[in-house]
């Protein structure tokens, strides 16, 4: 628990840190970028991958009765 706890305070430490680089840089006072449409990027993504939902479902209820059937013809010790 010690171990924890002083590798936490050493991992929060540089936090703390100043940055005098950025602090000397100052806010940003420009507008902020234009928006532009999506519909570009999902063109360019290509098709929309199907639903693995059902499958993933579908594989582990196989696996279920698979495990079941092999519980059940387990000999016993």
């Amino acid at each position: 628990m010690r171990l924890l706890a002083s590798a936490l305070l050493v991992a929060s430490l540089p936090g703390c840190a100043p940055f005098p680089q950025l602090d000397a840089m100052g806010a940003d006072t420009g507008p902020p970028p234009q928006l532009l449409p999506i519909d570009g990027l999902l063109a360019q993504a290509g098709p929309q991958t199907a639903d693995p939902g059902p499958a993933v479902l579908t594989r582990a209820a196989g696996l279920r009765a698979r495990a079941a059937a092999t519980s059940a013809a387990a000999p016993a010790p």
